[in-house]
């Protein structure tokens, strides 16, 4: 590829698909699993949330970063003034602040909770659901702006 920008655009858009696309599987299967959990290990299911989501969020959202502002930076893009981008940045920075201050400590909980405490880990769990749909919402109103790129 010749194109120094497309190259970019390219890793943004697989970073993008990573990290939306693992947020999303991980809030369906979590809720697959929670109809089973007398039968999955509740500590199980933790840990697949904690290492997809260090593995698949982290790298996916680090590897859309860097692809974006390499894209900004190769295209010239007056970032602070387009409008759309600005708000793109704005939502991707809103969920990231809602994964690393809610989302990731309440992970970290749920894989150290004791098994002989359901209850804290099911109020875990469904504080975790609620503000991860509530992020995976905004991610994918960050997907809306950037493909419509509203004025």
């Amino acid at each position: 590829m010749t194109n120094p920008y497309l190259f970019w655009k390219t890793l943004h858009v697989i970073g993008a698909v990573l990290m939306v696309g693992n947020v999303t599987v991980t809030g369906v299967w979590t809720i697959l699993l929670w109809r089973h959990r007398y039968e999955v290990p509740l500590r199980r299911i933790a840990h697949g949330i904690l290492w997809t989501d260090l593995w698949f969020t982290f790298l996916g959202g680090a590897m859309m970063t860097i692809a974006g502002i390499q894209m900004i930076r190769v295209g010239g893009i007056p970032w602070r003034t387009t409008g759309w981008l600005m708000d793109g940045i704005i939502l991707l920075g809103i969920s990231s602040a809602i994964w690393l201050v809610a989302l990731l400590p309440d992970q970290f909980r749920m894989e150290r909770c004791p098994a002989e405490e359901p209850a804290r880990f099911r109020t875990l769990y469904l504080r975790w659901s609620v503000i991860g749909w509530l992020a995976t919402a905004v991610l994918y109103a960050g997907i809306w702006v950037m493909v419509v790129k509203p004025a």
